[in-house]
């Protein structure tokens, strides 16, 4: 078995990446450490950095189909070894990325107006493409469980919600980003059943499928649709296996309408038709390829948040609450019990830290006693992060 490095440094120097050369302009200072966007300090494989080269090295890169084996049976492959679920060719949709999908569903079922919950604290750019297309924010705060340490949904609340006038639209996170709480398929078929009832439409993002551990906990809305469902899946590979600037995404569905609206507003309205002959490469060397790298960078993220843990017991436990997710590679940490202010908190981070990490208040979380810091990185980084923090907390508590 092939054993994989993730503690290898790779300067991201000279490439423009956002969470590196985009850090001053959200933060508001030079030299920070960051943690706070969700891709990763980690290499892509090299399986799909050679399928990339060999595609390259065809030389020309026209206008691309994506209606081929090469792109239904990679996907098919993935979906059944890793999550014993069989896909048809029917259901399964290329798009130009996985928030355009969620907006031109957005667009496609709900008018202006209409309202469209969100299970808060919420991915930050669903909020913002709600507001961008002129819908309103329905909250629904998801309920924290002490005893057992996780995240649940009200469900009468939710169930309320749904059945308003102005509801339309229900935006689900499986697994959820921030807090990496996995989904259980009761959970997930109560929440399919009451948005059918109520005629609100329900799309899936699950971008961060591959991130929950152990794999087999996993359940994907997939594995709920009948024909006609009014719900609809979107992912990609783009936190897999850190591909964000290759813009690709696809979507799963057996609801024929929506299917035919998309494909519709893709090629007439937004000319975004045509695939990227780069990602398509990538999609076949990672779902035929990549399964045993995931695993063992999941072994490492892993091994990143226990780091996190033993160091917040050991040295930040009177100001810092820290449960070790189920899925994904971001780590949602409350200073709650710090009683220290919110925005002194998160500037300290940045002033005495030397950090930058996404404070809550992105997420919806009123109150913003948490952030989110991002493990998808070397060991000998996080220590680091670790540190930052812990000189922060020291300094706010002289």
């Amino acid at each position: 078995m092939t054993q994989f490095d993730f503690n290898k440094t790779t300067s991201r120097e000279g490439t423009y990446s956002v969470q590196y050369d985009g850090t001053e302009a959200l933060f508001g200072a030079t030299g920070l450490e960051p943690f706070w966007i969700a891709d990763m300090d980690i290499e892509t494989p090299e399986v799909i950095r050679d399928a990339i080269k060999r595609r390259l090295d065809n030389g020309i890169f026209g206008y691309t189909m994506w209606q081929n084996e090469r792109f239904y049976e990679p996907i098919k492959h993935w979906w059944k070894t890793r999550f014993n679920i069989s896909l048809n060719e029917d259901d399964i949709h290329y798009a130009a990325s996985v928030l355009y999908t969620v907006g031109e569903v957005m667009r496609q079922t709900t008018n202006e107006g209409d309202g469209v919950i969100l299970t808060t604290p919420s991915y930050n750019s669903f909020p913002n493409l709600i507001k961008g297309n002129d819908r309103k924010i329905v909250e629904t705060p998801l309920i924290y469980d002490e005893s057992k340490k996780e995240y649940f949904l009200n469900t009468e609340e939710f169930t309320n919600l749904c059945a308003r006038e102005d509801v339309t639209l229900y935006i689900h996170c499986n697994p959820h980003n921030p807090t990496g709480k996995v989904w259980s398929k009761e959970e997930l078929s109560e929440i399919k059943k009451i948005c059918q009832e109520n005629n609100v439409y329900l799309i899936s993002d699950e971008i961060h499928m591959d991130f929950v551990r152990p794999k087999e906990d996993f359940v994907s809305m997939v594995s709920l649709l009948e024909e006609n469902d009014s719900v609809l899946v979107t992912t990609g590979l783009g936190k897999s296996f850190n591909l964000a600037s290759i813009p690709h995404s696809y979507f799963i569905t057996k609801d024929r309408n929506i299917t035919a609206d998309i494909t519709t507003a893709m090629g007439s309205r937004y000319n975004v038709n045509t695939a990227s002959s780069l990602a398509l490469a990538a999609i076949e060397a990672a779902y035929t390829e990549c399964g045993e790298w995931i695993d063992q960078l999941n072994d490492h993220v892993a091994g990143n948040f226990q780091l996190i843990s033993d160091y917040i017991d050991e040295h930040l436990s009177e100001y810092l609450s820290f449960d070790i997710p189920k899925a994904t590679y971001l780590g949602w940490i409350s200073f709650e019990k710090s009683g220290l202010d919110a925005s002194e908190v998160h500037r300290a981070l940045v002033e005495v830290g030397g950090i930058a990490v996404s404070p809550g208040k992105l997420y919806l979380d009123d109150e913003n006693k948490h952030f989110r810091f991002n493990v998808a990185s070397s060991r000998t980084r996080i220590e680091d992060g670790l540190d930052r923090i812990r000189k922060t907390f020291e300094h706010l508590s002289k």
